[in-house]
């Protein structure tokens, strides 16, 4: 019997240890002990699995691959990158098969077979990556079009700008990158799809940029704010909201005029996510707009602007005869915690929308103002108990200071506020509570959240 027959048999044998000195003995014979090595690559043990793979990589043998590509879908990572660094160096002679795999039926297969393509380079992978960009599960897209930027040809661009817009944040981020290494070529590419006739050409090239960087299109945004067709402009103003780029103030301003309310409401929004005083008096003057859906979005602008004159905006926007605005209102308020906003407050969590009276709990209890107590022990009676709950932290951030006024309610008329009081009062008293000196405490029972691009909503309200 031969040294490999010998070492091979062992491969079998129950103990570990020897199975894993077998592989060690064989991958120093060389590329004649292949064969023998590729029985260890279904061994139990992942450690050996991943040794065998290791060895087959050192040997580079091409007749090795139809034993390598099934290890690309393994359960253990490490053996999946040990097969993937593999055929990696077996390089060429593997590319048909690793093909075949981005068709398998095992997820791991298909995306480590992407993995590899783009890392051995070789263009007669470009269209099978494509057509990977639109695989059911969102890690073999994510690393055809890792790979395809790899690849190196320009041809990958257009779709790679179609990959942005996927609705898994990893594979935009990918696309973004490769589109990022192909350096002028993309910058090329966008600038042209920007002139496109069609309006949706020209909102993907938008929407590419954005993820690409103000250094490299800002110019080009800019101009587009004057385009014809208000998708194109909103998409303009939305990008320059993402870059945050202090230059564009300016042209975001101008954007607060623009017919279309839907390119004004954005506009309004991304100025608040630059949060810069300079747009203060513009969008002081847009919270007057014809059209709601602006001055919600404006409220929501001056919740990022900590200023006495946002303050003062936000609550004249408080009596909006629309609820959308007064919400967004009430909710900015609760951002900038300024005293002066408690009355107004106060008086919001008796409005007829639901919405409207929550965030005006939650907002009383993030200013933390004792003259507030009694307005939200009113609101512990409520039969709403989303909106009782809210008053119920609210007052939990007040702490101590609330003791007097919850004390004074323990014989309130309402029963639920009464025993709500209690509870209270007891927690206070269980508990050494004091009011935050920085930011709120949990919402009990709510998760409050505000999602750019959207009005606040307060969770299964």
């Amino acid at each position: 019997m031969s040294k490999i027959d010998k070492l091979h048999a062992e491969l079998f044998d129950p103990q570990e240890k020897t199975r894993t000195k077998a592989v060690r003995e064989l991958a120093r014979i060389g590329p004649a002990a292949a064969k023998a090595i590729e029985t260890a690559l279904r061994d139990e043990e992942q450690s050996i699995r991943r040794l065998a793979a290791a060895a087959l990589g050192n040997y580079a043998v091409p007749e090795s691959v139809k034993a390598l590509l099934p290890i690309l879908g393994d359960a253990d990572l490490e053996v999946r990158r040990a097969a993937a660094w593999a055929l990696k160096k077996i390089g060429v002679p593997a590319i048909e098969l690793l093909i075949s795999a981005l068709h398998s039926s095992d997820t791991n297969v298909r995306a480590m077979a992407a993995f590899v393509l783009g890392e051995i380079g070789n263009k007669w992978a470009l269209d099978p990556l494509i057509y990977n960009l639109g695989d059911r599960h969102p890690i073999v897209r994510e690393q055809a079009a890792t790979a395809l930027s790899k690849l190196g040809e320009p041809y990958a661009i257009d779709f790679l700008v179609d990959a942005l817009a996927d609705t898994e944040s990893t594979v935009r981020a990918a696309a973004a990158e490769g589109l990022k290494r192909f350096g002028d070529q993309a910058v090329n590419a966008l600038n042209t799809m920007l002139q496109d006739p069609d309006w949706l050409q020209r909102v993907n090239a938008l929407s590419a940029m954005g993820k690409l960087g103000s250094d490299l299109f800002l110019d080009k945004v800019i101009q587009a704010l004057n385009d014809p067709h208000k998708s194109v402009r909103q998409e303009a103003v939305e990008v320059l909201g993402i870059w945050k780029d202090p230059t564009a103030i300016l042209a975001l301003v101008e954007s607060l005029e623009d017919p279309e309310h839907e390119v004004r409401a954005v506009a309004a929004l991304s100025l608040g996510e630059l949060g810069d005083l300079q747009a203060l008096e513009s969008l002081v003057k847009a919270s007057e707009d014809r059209n709601f859906e602006v001055r919600a979005y404006v409220a929501a602008a001056l919740g990022e602007m900590n200023a006495e004159k946002s303050v003062w905006t936000l609550i004249r926007m408080v009596d909006d005869f629309n609820e959308d605005v007064r919400v967004q209102a009430v909710f900015s308020l609760g951002k900038l915690r300024h005293p002066r906003a408690v009355t107004p407050l106060l008086m919001a969590l008796r409005d007829e929308n639901e919405q409207v009276r929550g965030y005006a709990a939650d907002a009383l209890g993030n200013i933390a103002d004792i003259s507030a107590a009694q307005g939200l022990i009113d609101v512990l009676g409520s039969p709403n108990e989303d909106l009782a709950g809210l008053a119920y932290s609210a007052l939990v951030r007040l702490g101590k200071e609330a003791e007097p006024a919850l004390k004074s309610a323990t014989q309130h008329p309402d029963p639920d506020a009464r025993r709500r009081v209690n509870e209270l009062l007891d927690r206070l008293y269980a508990s050494d509570i004091k009011r935050p000196a920085t930011g709120p405490l949990p919402v009990i029972g709510q998760v409050l959240k505000r999602i750019t691009g959207r009005l606040p909503e307060l969770e299964d309200y």
